[in-house]
């Protein structure tokens, strides 16, 4: 959404799956979430007025709140959850949920040319990462080229070729100061190399964008300590994505 600078009423905008904008006008958004949640956005009579925020239920039965989770230093997540409690709720008395795990997430893009055009947004990215946390995880997750890819995995694993993905956990090693203290989230780095996905994804009969998503919601699964060497291990992580990737909407890697 885009608001104007000016002090007429603030201009709205919706952006499809490409990025691509058109301007509505409206005073009022409704989403429908599902279970009858929805979340009401109202907008201010001037560009400079306040954006009310409101959650509503089909049922009577039910109140809505909302919880606010923040992502990261610009982003906040709004959730509408379902209480079935209706007992009065003072302003500071409100039902206690356990707070979902917490990702703040950096995305960085040291790609051009076609490399840079075949890579994922980072309202993409988060949503692949959101959907394999586990625990609080602060992570960089760095899209590369060829040349960069073969550099780190010839350092840190000792093969002199790109690969599809590296997971760098801070703690294993040299630690970032800090990673490992008691209520510091998990911390650490992805490094995905697109050119490698890409050709994969084409060799594999995959959407770019499905083949992406699983090698995001993979390693984040290795930064949150899944490994894959002994045949068990690569079964419990493999079974953990596909569920990951049916709830994101994408058909089994494996199958």
């Amino acid at each position: 959404m885009k608001m104007s600078k000016r002090t007429s009423k603030p201009k709205v905008f919706a952006f499809d799956a490409k990025d691509k904008a058109t301007r509505i006008k409206a005073e009022r958004l409704e989403i429908h979430l599902g279970k009858g949640r929805k979340l009401l956005l109202s907008f201010p009579g001037s560009a400079w007025g306040d954006l009310e925020v409101e959650a509503e239920t089909d049922s009577d039965e039910v109140v809505p709140l909302l919880s606010l989770q923040p992502g990261a230093c610009n982003l906040l997540t709004l959730r509408v959850d379902l209480d079935h409690d209706l007992r009065p709720v003072e302003a500071m008395d409100l039902p206690q949920h356990d707070s979902p795990p917490m990702l703040t997430l950096k995305v960085q893009k040291a790609v051009e040319g076609a490399d840079k055009t075949n890579s994922p947004k980072k309202h993409s990215i988060r949503r692949w990462a959101q959907a394999a946390l586990q625990q609080d995880v602060k992570v960089v997750v760095r899209l590369v080229g060829e040349a960069e890819g073969q550099a780190l995995n010839r350092e840190y694993r000792g093969k002199d070729y790109a690969t599809n993905v590296l997971t760098f956990v801070y703690g294993e090693g040299e630690a970032m100061p800090g990673a490992n203290e008691e209520g510091m989230p998990l911390t650490g780095d992805l490094v995905l190399c697109v050119p490698v996905l890409v050709r994969e994804a084409a060799e594999q009969g995959k959407t770019l964008d499905a083949h992406f998503a699983h090698l995001v919601v993979h390693g984040m699964l290795h930064l949150q300590g899944y490994e894959h060497d002994e045949e068990g291990d690569a079964q419990v992580m493999e079974k953990a994505e596909t569920d990951i990737l049916r709830t994101l909407g994408y058909a089994d890697p494996y199958a």
